[in-house]
């Protein structure tokens, strides 16, 4: 059985909004922290980045990752940060949910978008995640272009998160 309060947080930070995410997260809860790192990306920029990233979604193509360094039965809390693509979370999360059948969790979400609108991609991540009991939910908007406003945000849903 999983300690109270263990606290695992799972990401995949494409253009460096997840990762600012994930340093705040380290700074507030005594998390562990794994960052999905998948086989292949599409490119960081020009038109590749859009039609590639999109597509592998589209097409439900789900890249290889690096295997999980940590033992998932020993968490009971998982916080599982995204970025948004075409309208869903990343191939390498899908890729970490497909390997790691994740089971009686509770479970928080953070997404980042560039609209902050990302009600239909959580309810699918929530629908990713049956079995398990997703407590929280937060989507962000390019926070590091707006740090004042969504950093206060992100603090006061992790202060949620009970330890």
């Amino acid at each position: 059985m999983a300690e109270t309060g263990r606290i695992l947080m799972v990401y995949y930070s494409f253009e460096g909004n997840v990762e600012y995410i994930s340093r705040i997260v380290s700074k507030e809860l005594p998390a562990d922290l794994f960052r999905l790192e998948p086989d292949r990306e599409p490119p960081k920029k020009g038109i590749g980045k859009i039609l590639l990233g999109g597509m592998d979604v589209v097409l439900g193509r789900l890249p290889r990752i690096v295997p999980c360094k940590y033992n998932l039965s020993d968490y009971s809390q998982i916080i599982i940060a995204t970025p948004v693509w075409a309208g869903s979370y990343a191939p390498a999360l899908g890729t970490f949910l497909k390997e790691n059948h994740l089971q009686g969790k509770r479970i928080y979400l953070i997404v980042s978008s560039s609209s902050g609108n990302a009600d239909k991609m959580l309810l699918k991540l929530e629908d990713s995640l049956t079995g398990n009991n997703v407590v929280g939910t937060l989507s962000v908007k390019d926070p590091l272009r707006n740090e004042e406003e969504e950093r206060p945000r992100i603090e006061a849903f992790l202060r949620g998160i009970q330890i």
